[in-house]
């Protein structure tokens, strides 16, 4: 059941935003509200543990790409800076301004994994600079500029909404910021 209350969340939160209320989910779930309460104490909770699932499944993915002996390094960084939970590939980038809007108790877990999240990437940035792919460049910049342009991406998406998905706006982000770091 709690599966089933998290899916039907995600589902609302794909077609509405984060605007969804506890009796959609249980309307569209056939069950009552109260039974929904038993299992997620608030609609708060509720996006939390999606959250938390999402940043899991993230840590999992990430450590398969590093290990992943079939991909070079420059594909490694690129999957990497792209990586996104499963289900949240076609996840509209106005939604996470709702998240940090509406929900700031949730947005600031989501915002600390973002911030925190990055040995993978730095050590195959240092893999791709040793093998001379990529150029020396001070990783940390590279990292706040991408974080930056994800923030920056969210706000214009609320203000001009131009129907990227979140996985459209990360890749076009990581191509230019990749070919401008890779060597020519």
């Amino acid at each position: 059941m709690k599966q089933k209350i998290m899916l039907q969340a995600q589902k609302e939160i794909f077609k509405t935003g984060f605007r969804f209320t506890m009796a959609d989910i249980a309307r569209e779930c056939g069950i009552s509200t109260k039974t929904i309460y038993e299992w997620y104490a608030s609609k708060e909770e509720l996006i939390l543990e999606m959250v938390q699932q999402a940043t899991t499944e993230i840590k999992e993915r990430e450590q398969s790409i590093i290990r992943d002996p079939k991909l070079g390094t420059m594909d490694k960084l690129k999957a990497l800076l792209v990586l996104l939970p499963e289900d949240f590939h076609y996840f509209d980038v106005k939604r996470l301004y709702e998240l940090q809007r509406y929900h700031t108790k949730v947005w600031s877990v989501l915002n600390s994994f973002i911030e925190e999240q990055w040995d993978g990437v730095a050590r195959i940035v240092a893999e791709g600079q040793a093998e001379g792919l990529l150029e020396k460049f001070n990783t940390a910049v590279f990292i706040q500029m991408y974080i930056g342009g994800l923030h920056r991406l969210m706000e214009q998406a609320q203000a001009k909404p131009a129907g990227l998905t979140l996985s459209e706006a990360l890749h076009e982000m990581v191509d230019i910021l990749l070919d401008g770091i890779r060597k020519r």
